[in-house]
């Protein structure tokens, strides 16, 4: 439609390929605008979407279960003139401004007025692609003068997208104007015991639907809302009023965002002022329970004639306003701890606030939403949902979802391809917070790392491992039934350790992490309010790259990020020692074996002793390279005592298999 309606040159193809032996159902797609594709309604168990914008040439299968995206590109011209950066958005457009009014009802039907300023990316843009939650409905879009546009919504069930068509073509970099009226339930769910559980969280208003996430733009908001209840929304609260039986709010942002979003109920707050870097924390939790959650505690407390008694002195009594000091905490010392490792995020407070769900958490700019389970003690979460390595997310998805703010929302990521660096660096980031706050429990690092490396290595029920999905660039693409969740088993713990592995490259007996923190502050620093490709990111490595990293002589990091991030390397190693006294001289003997790598491989691997005493120390690094077997004697001077053991890659420096 956008080819018939554009007086430019139209760009758009596609081939439907009837396979013989994997699906009947191939596509063959160029659109200039980049795939984008949905199919099916809300309530369509087979509902498919593919979004690879602002890549514009893809072939896949379309398949309900058998889906995959097999290959996905830029057109080869914007290769060889370098335009295949951030600067490029998919859908066409750009948005600049959302000015959102929205009012939602007790049930959770929610009235929503937006008025969106977006530019155009090229010329001849006469049909604008929006996302929209498929039950919000939509009753009339205007242009600014108030004029009427045409626009397709089709059945919720059907297909839910929402074209608008504009009046005339616009320019590359013309702006447009357009207000919709809309209404719907289901976006926003009534939890029980007021609390409510925003289920629309990026598209409760109309966006880029090619880039619902990320396309950068300025907020101002209002919201309606029952009397009594409080709203805790994205951006800095301009003015909070009750009219009626309502409570209104506004709010605006104070930079562009990646998004906009809400929570509210009946909440408790409380605050605490961090002053290195100047910060308010707030912590939000529900006065009552939500009905899912106050079904098990009237079991516990008034079980029916005949049933199995649940531990009732275990489970104690549900409350989450009883631990809401818990989140608080968490995101203070999060705050202090990342703010030195990242730099001073661009936004004075960050809320806290519960959703009535244990399975995951999410982070918005200035708000974060937390998984009920994560206000519970660990007691608790053991009798709700027995013993699962859950109970390691539900320790750290509160500092996981604190370091969103800086990775995802302060530094975004450009496209799929570039979306590990959010997720990773946001799961690597949790392991800063337990090695400090529970250094009295070294182990617990050590723990972090070795699941994670769990998650990667070990086989699912049908014999895969995550690791050999494919690269962490290709992303979502790599979700399929073999490897199965793709976000929680490679995308989370491969990000993890690519940043944890240049961390221990960079780290210095004398200086600590202060290199690592000065690459890390430059990076945010660099690339504040806007998206970052991992080439972006592979460039301040290299700008901040200490001697010993420069493998190849090239001053380059080719040699880790081909095998890592563009890679599935996994190296195996095997380490022997003894110790032995020389003239009054301990010397250690080692010997290193590094396996199951090309030729090409390289990798620099930590030695560590630990002493008499228990402390330890890195002793120096081997550079291994392919298939290879290291020998070697070094004198560690006259000791009192000879140490305990020698240990190579000790703090799991090195994503590999090895025989610890």
């Amino acid at each position: 439609l956008q080819d018939v309606l554009s007086p430019e040159p139209g760009g758009y193809f596609a081939a439907m390929i009837k396979g013989k032996k994997y699906s009947s159902k191939e596509l063959y797609i160029i659109d200039p605008n980049g795939i984008n594709l949905y199919n099916g309604g809300v309530n369509d168990r087979f509902q498919q979407y593919v979004n690879v914008a602002p890549e514009e040439v893809a072939f896949l299968t379309f398949d309900s279960m058998k889906d995959v995206v097999w290959a996905a590109f830029h057109f080869s011209d914007e290769y060889a003139a370098h335009k295949n950066t951030g600067a490029e958005l998919g859908g066409g457009i750009d948005i600049q401004k959302q000015k959102l009014v929205a009012q939602i009802e007790k049930s959770g039907k929610l009235d929503g007025d937006a008025t969106t300023t977006l530019a155009a990316q090229r010329d001849g843009t006469r049909v604008v692609a929006l996302d929209l939650f498929a039950t919000l409905r939509v009753q009339k879009i205007t242009d600014e003068a108030g004029a009427p546009l045409s626009f397709i919504q089709e059945d919720k069930l059907e297909d839910p997208n929402l074209f608008v068509i504009l009046p005339r073509a616009l320019k590359a970099g013309e702006q447009f104007t357009l207000r919709t009226i809309y209404s719907g339930k289901d976006a926003v769910l009534n939890s029980g015991g007021e609390t409510y559980f925003p289920v629309a969280r990026d598209n409760w208003f109309p966006t880029n639907a090619a880039v619902p996430f990320g396309d950068y733009a300025d907020y101002e908001m209002q919201f309606r809302i029952p009397k009594g209840l409080t709203m805790v929304a994205t951006g800095k609260r301009l003015s909070e009023t009750t009219e009626g039986g309502w409570n209104v709010s506004t709010w605006a942002s104070e930079a562009p965002q990646a998004t906009a979003g809400f929570n509210f109920g009946r909440f408790k707050e409380k605050d605490v002022r961090i002053e290195k870097p100047a910060m308010t924390v707030q912590s939000f939790a529900n006065e009552a329970l939500p009905d899912v959650f106050q079904n098990i505690q009237n079991a516990v407390d008034s079980p029916l004639p005949g049933a199995r008694p649940m531990a009732t002195a275990a489970l104690g009594t549900l409350s989450t306003v009883e631990l809401m000091e818990k989140p608080l905490a968490e995101a203070e010392l999060a705050i202090r701890i990342y703010s030195q490792y990242f730099g001073a995020l661009n936004h004075d407070h960050v809320a806290m606030t519960p959703q009535a769900t244990c399975s995951f958490g999410q982070s918005w700019p200035y708000l974060v939403y937390l998984p009920i389970c994560a206000y519970l003690d660990d007691t608790q979460r053991h009798q709700l949902v027995g013993e699962s390595l859950r109970q390691q997310f539900w320790k750290t998805v509160g500092p996981h979802e604190v370091a969103h703010q800086w990775w995802g929302h302060t530094v975004g990521f450009d496209s799929y391809r570039d979306q590990w660096m959010s997720e990773g660096f946001a799961e690597f980031a949790a392991s800063l917070f337990v090695q400090q706050v529970y250094a009295k429990d070294p182990k617990m690092y050590l723990d972090y790392w070795k699941f994670r490396r769990e998650f990667l290595t070990d086989k699912n029920n049908m014999g895969w491992r995550a690791i050999d999905a494919g690269p962490v660039t290709l992303g979502y693409r790599l979700a399929n039934q073999k490897f199965g969740n793709v976000t929680f088993d490679l995308i989370y713990p491969k990000g993890a350790y690519i940043l944890h592995m240049l961390r221990q490259m960079m780290s210095d007996q004398k200086t600590g992490d202060r290199a690592f923190q000065a690459m890390m502050r430059d990076f945010t620093q660099t690339y504040t309010d806007r998206v970052a490709t991992t080439e972006d990111f592979k460039a301040i490595v290299e700008k901040h790259m200490l001697p010993g990293m420069d493998v190849d002589g090239n001053h380059r990091m080719d040699w880790f990020v081909n095998e890592y991030v563009y890679g599935t390397a996994l190296p195996s190693y095997s380490f022997d020692s003894s110790f032995d006294n020389q003239n009054g001289t301990t010397v250690l003997k080692l010997k290193l074996t590094q396996a199951n790598v090309t030729p090409e491989f390289k990798m620099l691997v930590p030695i560590y002793v630990e002493m008499a005493d228990g402390r330890v120390f890195r002793l120096g690094t081997a550079k291994m390279i392919g298939n290879q077997t290291m020998e070697q004697s070094v004198p560690l001077g006259q000791l009192k005592q000879a140490p305990k053991r020698a240990m190579a890659n000790y703090y799991y420096d090195v994503l590999a298999t090895d025989a610890r």
